[in-house]
């Protein structure tokens, strides 16, 4: 949570030149149309004044670098939660999940290729990939998040199942106002730092023009 937390921070400085100056976030270029969109994003911080176009671009390697952490943390804690509710299921119960929370070294070393791969396109002579190249990103991109949303849906509704029939030790409960604490601390750090990265994009609107 915490370096989502720094991620999040991060993302907010996150500007390019398309058309106009706008706001952009990492899931625009993880789901670019086409290559072409994906490269113009990315040409587009090199063509922004030079303060705003450094802090995009600071923004933007940070975000990916911060994103290697965040990746063994994301993936370890489904791992490990798939694996303590297979020890609660039956034969078939304990096979799916047990599956599940080894599926997640896909969408962890997709993650890493996705992150090398956006990495090595910011340049300012990016160029879009070829056809090929760029479906072989939006297919990596679409199997880590499908691997892993699939991976949270059966776990939080294995999990939800466990606590409305009472099965669970009641020492798990710390653990879960532990996570409740954190989670108000990461809300309120979000919301104190709601505008500490807003720029004024008023001056920057003839740009495009």
């Amino acid at each position: 949570m915490l370096t989502a937390f720094i991620m999040n921070l991060l993302s907010k400085n996150l500007y390019t030149l398309h058309v106009v100056v706008r706001k952009f976030s990492i899931l625009d270029l993880q789901f670019p149309a086409t290559a072409l969109e994906l490269a113009t994003y990315i040409r587009g911080i090199f063509l922004l004044p030079k303060e705003l176009s450094s802090k995009s671009l600071r923004a933007l390697k940070g975000q990916l670098y911060v994103d290697f952490l965040f990746m063994p943390f994301a993936y370890g804690v489904i791992f490990l939660l798939s694996m303590l509710l297979s020890h609660k299921m039956n034969y078939l119960g304990n096979y799916i999940f047990s599956t599940i929370a080894w599926l997640q070294i896909i969408p962890f070393l997709c993650d890493m290729a996705e992150n090398i791969y956006l990495l090595r396109k910011i340049r300012p002579d990016v160029t879009p990939s070829r056809p090929l190249i760029h479906k072989m990103y939006q297919l990596i991109v679409k199997i880590k998040w499908g691997i892993a949303v699939v991976a949270v849906v059966f776990c939080l509704s294995a999990s939800c199942y466990f606590w409305l029939t009472g099965n669970f030790s009641n020492s798990s409960l710390r653990y879960l106002i532990i996570v409740f604490i954190i989670i108000l601390v990461i809300a309120a750090l979000t919301k104190a730092t709601a505008n500490s990265s807003k720029i004024d994009l008023d001056k920057y609107q003839n740009i495009g023009n």
